[in-house]
Parts: C-alpha cells; sequence; structure tokens
C-alpha cells in the first residue's frame, strides 16, 4: 500500500510539470538564474581583468583567461543549484497548482507567519549541516578504512538525505493547513510513509538534468502525500 501510495504521488506530481502556473514558476526560475550567473561571469571578469599575479603581462593574461575558463565551469555546475534555491521560494505557487487541480474543495490554505517561516528554514539549514558533517567526519572515514563497508556509503547518503527531504517537504506541505505541532506529529505517526517518498526525491536528486526540476516536483510530490495521510489519519 506504502508502495502505490509513493509512487501515484509522484506520477501525478511529475504528470503536473505541463501545468501553465508550475511551467510559469520553472521558466521564471530559469531566466533568474540565467541572469545571476551571467551577473557572476561579468563579476569574475571584472575581478580577473585587474589581478596582477607578477607583473609578467602574459602570464597576468593567462591566468586571467584560466581563471575565467573556471569560472565559466563552475557556474555551470552550480546552474541547477542556483535554479533549486529560486524555485524554493517559490514553492507556494507550485501547492497551490497542484491543490487546485487535485483536491478543488479545500478552503484556502492557512496563512503562516514570517517569523515561523524563517525558524522552519533555519531549523532544516542547521540539521542538514550536522547531519551531513556528522557522516562525512566520522561515518565516511569509518566506512574508507573498513574496505568492507565501503559499498554502504550510498545507502548511508540517501538514507540521510531522505529523512532530511521527507522531513522537509512533508512539513512544507502539512503547514500550508496545520499549526506547526499537529503536522510534525501528522509525519511522526507516518514518518516510514514519509521517509520512503524522502529517499525517493534523494535518489532523484541525484540524476543529472532531472535534479533541476525536483524542487517542483517533490512539492508537488509531498502535497499529495500530506493528503493522503491527513485523509488516514481523520479515517483512523
Amino acid at each position: 500500500m506504502i508502495g502505490n501510495t509513493m509512487f501515484s504521488g509522484l506520477f501525478l506530481a511529475i504528470e503536473q510539470l505541463g501545468d501553465p502556473r508550475i511551467r510559469g514558476v520553472i521558466i521564471r526560475a530559469v531566466l533568474i538564474s540565467a541572469a545571476l550567473f551571467v551577473g557572476l561571469m561579468f563579476a569574475a571578469g571584472w575581478l580577473l581583468s585587474g589581478l596582477s599575479v607578477c607583473g609578467i603581462s602574459w602570464i597576468d593574461s593567462a591566468v586571467s583567461f584560466l581563471g575565467g575558463g573556471a569560472a565559466f565551469v563552475i557556474g555551470l555546475f552550480l546552474f541547477p543549484a542556483f535554479t533549486g534555491i529560486i524555485i524554493s521560494f517559490m514553492l507556494e505557487e507550485i501547492a497551490s497548482a497542484v491543490e487546485a487541480r487535485h483536491y478543488p474543495n479545500l478552503p484556502a490554505a492557512r496563512e503562516e507567519p514570517v517569523m515561523e517561516m524563517v525558524g522552519n528554514a533555519v531549523r532544516f539549514t542547521g540539521v542538514t549541516v550536522f547531519l551531513n558533517l556528522l557522516v562525512f567526519i566520522l561515518v565516511v572515514p569509518i566506512m574508507l578504512v573498513t574496505i568492507v563497508l565501503i559499498p554502504f556509503i550510498p545507502f548511508v547518503f540517501y538514507a540521510l538525505n531522505g529523512y532530511l527531504l521527507g522531513r522537509e517537504y512533508f512539513e512544507f506541505a502539512a503547514v500550508r493547513r496545520l499549526d506547526p505541532a499537529p503536522g510534525r506529529t501528522l509525519r511522526r505517526q507516518f514518518r516510514i510513509r514519509v521517509f520512503m517518498c524522502g529517499i525517493a526525491i534523494a535518489v532523484l536528486m541525484t540524476i543529472p538534468f532531472v535534479n533541476w526540476l525536483m524542487p517542483v516536483v517533490a512539492a508537488a510530490y509531498m502535497v499529495h502525500v500530506f493528503e493522503g495521510v491527513r485523509g488516514r489519519a481523520a479515517g483512523a
């Protein structure tokens, strides 16, 4: 049953990528990211143009050229991250589009106070950074030293990020309809389901190009997951 619910919600989220409202969010995020990318390239070029390494013109020119190329390549790798960050500020639009299509009888969403949003963001960021650092500082070195455990590193990565992503996106969907405390209680009640959905998101986020759209898919997906478990909890 968990598997059916997991995949049906995911397929519905992917299917809705063609929705004009969601497509508009993606296009705006890409355009803003492209503008940031171009701005960073200009800034890097301006900084490197005035760089003097040793006072020998051809060496300074070579360093500037190579530095500009490196900045361009790094920018290309960071472009999906820029897009994901921009999209994260537009998740409300995505959730509203999903609810309008699939849950049209829902009342207006709860208005989340600014300080509550900031607190949730800070808490999630802190937990994410702490747990990932803990894994890479303690767990991964132990696994690398113990050669037999090396194959388990991806499983640790997906388990950790599955927990974090499942928690973050579920609570994003929940606080639109419930106060934070009942939302967290509901997540704990269905923690296995939320964890498995988080792992699905984490796996898809590691696929090149697919990861560009994953914040959109994850937000839409968790709206379906939340409404599903809320209905089950109410009927229990």
